[in-house]
């Protein structure tokens, strides 16, 4: 049986990174099993009449939780989940330790709108996404404080910063994908050649797109924003207007 972990921040398009990969056939992709709010089980599995585990076992026992995830393969050949920046830090160094667990590292690209969608997703309380959502309360613009912006790219660039040291130190690789490229099927082949299954299945998942709008329409204070950003690092995230939206569904705490 072959193991693996997704490793990403907030809004980086991880779920619909699990919900692709749990369409496999011979894949069983979990999502955040060690998320704050609660176990989450791959989708494909949801409601039906079993556990993997609880909040007990996921605070009190976090790697038995991890060996119940390993052992219940429920017959697929593939299985994994998902850990976010800053969720149980002992199951972290535990998954990046053990070198027989493949490591996905997916990030995304545009840093300013990472760190608008997270924000919706904390004032709303909605981080997923499917075809039937509502979203009658989504804010319909907000003041982004330069210093928050700034603070949130150094955690997120930090974090991945650190998993790749930790796993060059262990003479470990990982598959890095981004989350702008999460629709295209050659990086579907990629990835499960990666995984060792059939790289020609496709892969499906059902979406709706969140935060469609571009960012001078979402920002209320954008001109403030452009003036304060010109010439730095964000500058081109910024004026990225072209933006098609998230088409994902949406991110835990994550």
């Amino acid at each position: 049986m072959t193991r693996f972990v997704i490793l990403a921040t907030p809004r980086s398009g991880s779920n619909w990174l699990c919900a692709l990969l749990d369409s496999h056939p011979r894949i069983l992709c979990h999502h955040e099993l060690f998320n704050p709010e609660g176990v989450h089980l791959a989708l494909s599995q949801r409601g039906k009449d079993w556990v993997l585990g609880d909040k007990k076992m996921q605070e009190e026992a976090p790697l038995d939780l991890l060996d119940e995830a390993w052992k219940n393969t429920l017959g697929f050949d593939v299985v994994g989940f998902k850990l976010n920046l800053g969720q149980s830090p002992l199951v972290l160094d535990e998954v990046l330790a053990d070198s027989a667990i493949l490591k996905i590292l997916i990030r995304r690209r545009n840093r300013v709108r990472t760190f608008v969608s997270e924000k919706i997703a904390e004032m709303t309380g909605q981080w997923e996404s499917y075809p039937d959502s509502a979203w009658d309360d989504r804010p319909k613009s907000l003041t982004l404080k330069l210093d928050e912006l700034n603070a949130h790219v150094a955690r997120n660039r930090d974090f991945y910063l650190g998993i790749r040291q930790r796993l060059e130190d262990d003479g470990q690789q990982a598959l890095e994908l981004e989350y702008e490229n999460l629709g295209s099927e050659q990086l579907h082949r990629r990835l499960l050649r990666y995984l060792g299954v059939d790289p020609d299945v496709a892969l499906s998942a059902a979406t709706k797109k969140m935060n469609n709008s571009p960012l001078h329409r979402m920002i209320s204070n954008y001109a403030e924003l452009t003036i304060a950003l010109s010439g730095t690092e964000l500058e081109q995230d910024l004026l990225e207007d072209d933006y098609q939206g998230d088409a994902d569904f949406g991110e835990h705490g994550q």
